[in-house]
């Protein structure tokens, strides 16, 4: 049996909201059930998340500045990203 030459698909990605415990506001990058983020602390580093986990499981992310720590849960639907909160 002839095996097919896999597909290349472009990623599309869309903005979804993140909500800080500030009350402030802010804006992450989000494909498939993967977001992308940058902490209230300021720090440059972007945050990555995913709403999914293996097994159903729910994970959280942490800011890496060693002075921050803050944490932050990317929230899915059907396993897709739809916003960022800070917890």
């Amino acid at each position: 049996m002839a095996r097919r030459a896999p597909l290349d698909f472009a990623l599309t990605f869309r903005d979804i909201p993140v909500t800080f415990l500030s009350g402030k506001k802010g804006m992450a990058r989000a494909e498939g059930n993967n977001a992308a983020w940058t902490c209230e602390c300021g720090d440059p580093i972007p945050l990555l998340g995913r709403c999914y986990y293996q097994f159903g499981d729910t994970c959280y992310s942490v800011c890496p500045s060693s002075t921050c720590n803050r944490k932050y849960r990317v929230i899915g639907r059907d396993k897709k990203a739809i916003k960022v909160v800070e917890i």
